[in-house]
């Protein structure tokens, strides 16, 4: 309509039409019209990044690039603010940050993937008409019916449809927490690199959390959860976005709000498809085949691991057809087990669905092992000592250490051949990187079941043997951590509570600041320790600290101070009141009781101790400048910031003096005596003080270390 309008009036400009400088009037309005217009939809279309809308009525705030939505009824405001960048090594705001595609699949998915096609559909449709929706399959043999699979398959498929889709390993809420802390790291690093990879794993766990709540349009997967309680703390704070859990656990997930898709076996057409797409023969011809492929299908009960392992088996066998296997799998003994309906233990057919395909898929690995162990030897060996680790992403150089403890493993190349016929045959899987095996579950269960006590003892022992000799020397040492952490999970699986490689793990939780797995473990070593001394014992005494120390840095700190409480007593009277053992109960019963809040009862204690540790143990004594540094702090959150500053200002010299200028533990006291002459009211004194330490802490911990940041903070305070 503008260009109709300015048309006509240049033609009567040209033709000295009277109404020329009306129509040029029209035109003028017209274009302001326009702008006004285009300015209010550019507006509208500015890519800020806005938080997802409130319920009505509700008012949501979120730091960063600056946006503020207050909602009342169907009424919204948008306020933008200018942003400023977040302070030095800390997380972005979450609303800053952007999925942009983000994917994070454990593999590809199976080439060879059939019979799924209504359980893909339903997981659509639940996901694509509401809320999240849940897959927790009930299946036979407590794995193996292709959940993981089926879940892999749908994320890969509509992997465009999101903005991030990310895969969590949830057998327990640590793994959840680890893959959060990962999704974390991976979202927040294209914005702040540094900071993402120095955060720690719960804060970059909870970021991530935050992130998820504040995004739409993402695909969650928990893969293996345990239990409908392990996932409640997740899932209750997300209301936006899709999640998908697999379980073999079938019931309880009504109580998280999911609907439940319960996963069987393949049909027998379906499984014998599957077993001639993974022979890469579909349509062979000859009749036989067909019907040998069907029977196969049904002896194995539409278990998709067992056929697709058959089939792994066949296709690398020279000379080895369906039919062949097949009479050797009915010829296997453990094959009786599973034809026959009523099991030994007299549970009949009700159980049958429970046992039946681990036999099955016995004989299975039965029958792939004998033709492995012909030309490798070694590989049963390695199977039976990787059924002892927990099933996952074993280092191989673990198994490399056998050599020195088997007399029929004479060097590493053995190990390595072994490893890869396994792997040929399917029987264990390698990551990409080629340094970790894994092994299914039922794979573990079944090669140990064939094994008779003893046998399972031996490969016990030997296995915590290579575990104890693969652990770094150095829990303490960061650089140590990485081995540590990969190993953490098999030290867990295969270590008794009361082992005392347990020791050096226990001392790396704590050093990483693992403290809530550090106090599971230590409470499942405190019980074992219990059965095995008496309650007075020492060490019996030592686990009860650990565990008291353990459950304050975990978060509870009002049950850590209960705990002490309980303990010093006991300690006092078996090893008297000035034993140093007695002195640290007495001063972390000290530390605890100040940080469940009651401060000015810590400066009490600290005040009774730091004499007694002068008199036992020396003025000098690093245990001693610690109770004076924890009295001086203690005085400080009392509320006596000056006397607080007098007694740091006493302790600094003494520091440096005996441990060290550079010691951590004098640049502390150093940053303390700073941080209490500020808030004495010395604001410039404190400056300085800070001025000064800054540059020592970059040159002893580094630019990036944490304690240099917060006193970079501080002295931009």
């Amino acid at each position: 309509m503008l260009v109709v309008a300015v048309g006509v009036a240049v033609n009567q400009i040209l033709n000295d039409g009277r109404w020329a400088w009306w129509w040029l009037v029209i035109a003028l309005a017209l274009a302001g019209t326009a702008a006004v217009v285009t300015h209010k939809a550019a507006g509208a279309r500015t890519p800020g990044r806005r938080p997802p809308a409130s319920p009505a009525g509700t008012r949501n705030e979120f730091s960063g690039p600056a946006s503020q939505v207050v909602q009342a009824r169907d009424v919204t405001l948008n306020q933008t603010f200018p942003w400023s960048a977040p302070p030095p090594g800390a997380l972005p705001p979450v609303a800053q940050v952007e999925g942009a595609g983000l994917v994070g699949l454990p593999r590809q998915p199976a080439r060879v993937f059939v019979g799924r096609d209504e359980a893909l559909m339903t997981v659509r449709r639940t996901l694509t008409t509401g809320g999240a929706g849940v897959i927790a399959q009930s299946v036979v043999g407590l794995g193996g019916v292709g959940k993981s699979e089926l879940a892999l398959q749908y994320a890969h498929e509509r992997r465009g449809d999101y903005c991030l889709v990310w895969w969590l390993l949830a057998e327990t809420g640590d793994d959840i927490d680890a893959g959060l802390a990962e999704l974390g790291r991976a979202l927040a690093a294209p914005v702040a690199s540094a900071a993402a990879a120095q955060a720690p794993a719960s804060e970059a766990a909870a970021w991530a959390l935050a992130w998820l709540a504040s995004h739409d349009g993402w695909l969650l997967v928990f893969d293996n959860a345990e239990h409908p309680d392990d996932l409640q703390p997740y899932l209750g704070r997300l209301s936006t976005g899709h999640v998908l859990i697999t379980s073999r656990r079938a019931t309880g997930w009504g109580a998280v709000g999911t609907t439940v898709l319960r996963l069987g076996v393949l049909s027998d057409h379906d499984a014998a498809d599957l077993l001639a797409r993974a022979l890469d023969e579909p349509d062979a011809s000859p009749a036989d085949d067909r019907a040998a492929r069907r029977e196969l299908a049904v002896e194995l009960d539409g278990l998709p691991l067992a056929l697709r392992q058959a089939a792994a088996y066949i296709a690398a066998t020279p000379g080895m057809s369906v039919r062949e296997y097949l009479r050797r799998l009915r010829d296997s003994p453990q094959w009786a087990l599973a034809a026959t309906p009523t099991d030994s233990d007299g549970s009949g057919s009700a159980n049958r669905s429970v046992r039946s395909d681990q036999h099955v898929v016995a004989a299975t690995w039965q029958v792939t092992m004998a033709r492995i162990g012909q030309d490798h030897p070694v590989a049963p060996r390695v199977l039976r000592l990787m059924a002892c680790f927990a099933p996952d992403a074993l280092p191989v150089h673990v198994l490399y250490r056998l050599p020195a403890h088997s007399a029929a493993v004479t060097d590493q190349i053995q190990i390595e051949q072994a490893l890869a016929a396994l792997i040929t045959y399917s029987m264990i899987d390698q990551a990409p990187g080629r340094s970790h095996v894994s092994v299914h579950r039922l794979v573990q269960a079944v090669t140990r079941a064939q094994l008779s006590q003893s046998e399972r003892d031996e490969d016990q022992a030997t296995a915590a043997t290579l575990l104890d000799q693969a652990l770094p020397d150095d829990p303490r040492t960061s650089t140590s951590w990485p081995a540590f952490a990969e190993l953490l999970p098999h030290a867990v699986h295969l270590l008794p509570p009361d082992s005392p490689t347990m020791l050096p793990v226990l001392d790396y939780l704590d050093a990483s600041g693992n403290y809530r797995t550090a106090r599971d473990l230590q409470h499942a070593r405190t019980t074992a320790l219990h059965h095995l001394h008496d309650p007075d014992h020492p060490n019996t005494l030592t686990t009860r600290h650990n565990l008291a120390y353990w459950t304050g840095a975990a978060g509870d700190v009002v049950a850590a101070r209960d705990l002490f409480a309980e303990l010093l007593p006991i300690r006092e009277r078996v090893m008297g009141p000035d034993h140093p053992d007695t002195l640290d109960a007495r001063h972390n019963l000290a530390r605890w009781t100040g940080a469940a809040g009651d401060v000015v009862a810590a400066r009490d204690l600290f005040a009774e101790l730091v004499p007694i540790c002068e008199r036992v143990l020396g003025p000098d004594h690093p245990d001693t400048l610690t109770a004076r540094h924890e009295l001086a702090y203690w005085t400080g959150a009392a509320g006596d910031v000056v006397a607080a500053r007098d007694l740091f200002a006493e302790l600094v010299p003494i520091r440096e003096r005996v441990m060290g200028p550079d010691h951590p533990e004098t640049l502390d006291a150093r940053h303390d005596l700073a941080r209490w002459t500020g808030r004495a009211g010395d604001v410039v004194a404190a400056r300085d003080l800070f001025a000064e330490l800054l540059p020592i802490r970059e040159r002893v911990l580094g630019p990036d270390h944490p304690d240099t940041l917060i006193a970079r903070h501080e002295l931009a305070y």
